[in-house]
């Protein structure tokens, strides 16, 4: 980790943090909002543990507006394994992403409905909200590291070139 890393993951997660403010809420405690853009970004170029720490802080004011932590550490295992799946294995964001998800709902289930206390309805309404903004994330991922000139100026790791084809991360070594 460098200045560059460091400021990269700061300014990343204060982003996560203001995006939250723009939340638009869909039911109880459920809201449409953009503020895991900087853990999967973040992990999608500088690897797991960067992503984790941008996607920790870009999830601290979830507790502000709704009361409890648990997006916190959503946000640092999406952007860790986000992370994890963009370099060590050289898939695209978009795909490394949804993975990411996918291995965090038991985490989300477990700490939303067993601990808060959360009716099963309002679950369902809220994995679909938090997949709607995961996605919409994603996309803005892809376009910005489709743009070369945003490859000189973003922080990176190097990327595995084990995908092919489509899933190949567009920064991996084999592209």
């Amino acid at each position: 980790m460098n200045v560059k890393s460091g400021l990269y993951v700061a300014v990343m997660g204060a982003l996560g943090d203001i995006l939250t403010l723009f939340a638009i809420p869909v039911g109880p405690n459920i809201h449409i909002n953009l503020y895991v853009l900087p853990a999967v970004l973040v992990g999608s170029t500088t690897g797991w543990l960067l992503g984790g720490l941008a996607g920790a802080i870009g999830a601290l004011y979830t507790i502000v507006l709704w009361g409890h932590p648990y997006s916190i550490i959503y946000g640092f295992l999406l952007g860790a394994l986000t992370g994890i799946f963009c370099q060590k294995f050289g898939l695209r964001p978009i795909i490394s992403g949804i993975i990411a998800h996918i291995i965090t709902l038991p985490w989300l289930y477990f700490s939303l409905v067993n601990i808060l206390g959360l009716a099963i309805p309002i679950f369902y309404l809220g994995m679909f909200t938090m997949a709607v903004q995961l996605v919409v994330s994603l996309l803005i991922t892809e376009g910005i590291i489709a743009v070369p000139a945003l490859k000189k100026r973003i922080p990176q790791v190097p990327i595995a070139s084990r995908a092919a084809g489509f899933l190949r991360h567009p920064w991996s070594a084999g592209s």
